[in-house]
């Protein structure tokens, strides 16, 4: 593996020892600002917590770019924290499982430390069936709200896989940061924005207040970076997905031929270079949420396994809780998909396929005429 695919590895294994639920992502913040201040391009939060970097671009009247992804990851959040009992609430979309029988947790206390606890069931007199009893294994004063998160693998890198507590979206989060170094010291087509969203999990809730603000230009083109669980059609090990939608909405084809386009480009370069193109309906993503205020959207995936850590499917109750994975090489392949098309905004239009369509032949332009009855 050269330098830069190792470094870009290793940020995902930094970001993968910062666990995050929604509205709880300052240790992921924390992370990323420190990986990108010291690179010398603008980066700011807003106020909602969301990170919005920018990297400028050299080309005028190119449009701008912005790939986003988001700091949260499923878990719990406790509501009641005494003495004598700690309740805890799932916070986006645990499997059921989790609640249903006893599961190792990991409670999160605010200096960091991780104390290590079972989450049993706790239904009450209302039927909210997305709580639980936190039992800690040692003697400890839980603050409440405090963020609540499976105990599994931070990161373990397994031959050609990469398991982690929550791929879901550090990996997005991690792309885009490294992409963002290389591009640090010049690059850029148009102006690059790197964006990394809050409560997610939750209801898209950072992405959604962005759009609403018009924290970004308006003409930008949004392209969501995203784990997202792998369906018939897609394969691990075959590139990252060119994403035209999710199971929300369809994305702009327009939007997708800086992807296409970029594609293109590397495969000029190296013919080995895998990529999918598919529509994920596995989950719904920020691009959605972004789309409708009126942004031109599109977005890439990285297969993933045990979506929101769920061994079987996330409604079954009797499954199990394990670490989210995804394939080496298409972590890799998809950040230098994101870092080429931040450099061929201009060049969206200029497609194989596009050309091909509007070169229509004469002669067959004079048959149709002549036969048209």
């Amino acid at each position: 593996m050269d330098s830069l695919n190792q470094r870009a590895v290793d940020i995902l294994k930094g970001l993968g020892g910062c666990p995050a639920t929604p509205f709880h992502e300052e240790k992921v913040a924390r992370h990323i600002m420190k990986v990108l201040k010291p690179l010398g391009m603008d980066v700011r939060r807003d106020e909602y917590g969301n990170i919005v970097a920018r990297v400028r671009g050299n080309t005028a009247g190119a449009p701008p770019i912005a790939f986003v992804a988001h700091m949260d990851h499923p878990g719990y959040e406790t509501i009641e924290a005494g003495p004598g009992l700690t309740v805890a609430r799932a916070m986006g979309g645990v499997p059921p499982a989790s609640y249903h029988k006893p599961t190792p947790v990991l409670v999160i206390m605010p200096d960091g430390r991780r104390v290590k606890a079972t989450a049993n069931p706790h239904a009450r007199a209302n039927g909210d069936d997305r709580l639980v009893r936190i039992e800690p294994s040692e003697p400890v004063d839980i603050a409440s709200p405090a963020p609540v998160v499976f105990d599994l693998p931070d990161f373990v890198l397994d031959g050609d896989t990469i398991r982690m507590r929550a791929m879901d979206d550090l990996a997005g989060c991690a792309a885009i940061t490294a992409m963002l170094e290389r591009l640090a010291g010049g690059g850029a087509d148009g102006d690059v924005y790197g964006v990394f969203t809050r409560a997610e999990e939750g209801g898209l809730f950072g992405a959604r207040l962005m759009a609403q603000d018009g924290t970004l230009p308006k003409e930008t083109i949004v392209v969501s970076v995203e784990s997202s669980p792998a369906i018939p059609g897609v394969a691990q090990g075959a590139g990252p997905v060119i994403r035209t939608g999710d199971a929300a909405s369809t994305f702009v084809a327009d939007a997708e031929q800086v992807l296409i386009v970029a594609r293109d480009a590397i495969r000029q370069r190296n013919k080995e270079f895998k990529c999918q193109r598919q529509l994920m309906s596995g989950g719904t993503c920020e691009a959605t949420a972004f789309a409708a205020f009126g942004y031109s959207v599109t977005g890439i995936a990285f297969p993933l396994g045990n979506y929101h850590n769920a061994t079987t499917k996330i409604p079954d109750p009797d499954g199990g809780v394990g670490a989210e994975y995804i394939n080496v090489s298409d972590f890799l392949g998809g950040v230098e998909l994101i870092t080429e098309a931040a450099g061929s905004v201009s060049k969206r239009g200029d497609t194989q396929v596009r050309r091909w369509l509007r070169e229509v032949q004469e002669d067959v332009r004079v048959r149709l005429r002549s036969t048209a009855g």
